[in-house]
This record gives structure tokens, sequence and C-alpha cells, in this order.
């Protein structure tokens, strides 16, 4: 069984042609983007999204630590729906925004993804891959009805990588 982490493809530094790019633009400050008020449109469209499936990430296309919980759970054969409100499909009238909003104000969190499991928030990627680690993720997700039978590559699908 070969074991792959989930960044392998990834090198760790910069191409020359990244680096050379990275060195032409200009630097700049962020700033914080205030969000708009959670409405209750809003919070419907997030608590129906968390019941459409019993895996639920909120999350972002454009997230390093989405594609992270994405990639692990494919990895251990977990199904799971994601609503990514940074999408074009949510840019008019800022719906993506108050998407998010409405999230943060249902975890308390404002960092993203935010995995639900069976309705219940269980925290961000690097919560769940901690709980992997530590055992805790794995009797969540059976007793939720999500672990993948058993297959020719093991259980978990075989998965014995570390999800960071």
């Amino acid at each position: 069984v070969e074991v792959r982490l989930l960044f392998d493809d990834v090198p760790a530094d910069m191409t020359a042609e990244e680096k050379a790019y990275f060195d032409s633009v200009p630097a700049t400050t962020a700033f914080p983007q205030p969000l708009p008020q959670p409405n209750d449109e809003g919070r419907q469209v997030v608590r129906d999204f968390i019941a459409t499936d019993t895996v639920s990430i909120v999350a972002m296309e454009s997230c390093e630590f989405c594609w992270t919980i994405f990639k692990f759970l494919k990895a251990i054969g977990v199904s799971y729906s994601s609503l990514n409100f940074d999408a074009l499909e949510y840019a008019p009238g800022n719906k993506g925004n108050v998407i998010r909003a409405c999230t943060q104000e249902l975890t308390g969190e404002v960092t993203f993804p935010q995995v639900f499991v069976d309705g219940k928030f269980i925290g961000g990627a690097a919560d769940a891959c901690i709980k992997w680690k530590k055992g805790e993720l794995q009797p969540l997700l059976e007793a939720a009805g999500v672990k993948p039978p058993v297959g020719d590559n093991g259980d978990w699908n075989g998965y014995g990588g570390d999800p960071f």
C-alpha cells in the first residue's frame, strides 16, 4: 500500500517563475472587509445547507485550508457537500458575505472552512485533522454512518497518512 501525504505534489519552495512574479508585484497592505449583518434569509440558507448532507462544509473556493479538508475527506473515503460562499453565484447582492456572516454567527468562529457532521459543528480543517490524529474524528464519522466499507485498501479507504 502506497502511503501519500495530501500535499506530496506541491513543492515547498517557489519555482523561479513564481519567485520572479512575486518580486514583480508591489507589496500591499490587507485591510479587513466589513461583513454585512446576518439576516433571516442567510440564516435559512446556512441551516438548509447543513441539513442537506451528513458531512457539510461551509467553505471558500480560494481557501487552502478548505482544500485540505476536501482532500483529506476524499482520502479517507468520506463524501461531503460544500457551500463555497465566495463562488460567483453568490456575488449578486453580496449573498456570499451574508452567508459567511450567518455561518460565523451560528458557530462563533470566523475562520473557514467550518465542518458539520450530522448537523453539529466540529470545527475547521485543522480541528478535524487533529481529531483524526487523536482518534476522535473516526467515531464521529462512524456514528453519523459515513464510514466507508472496509475494502481492498483496508479501513478508512486505506488511509495511513498524516493529514498535516
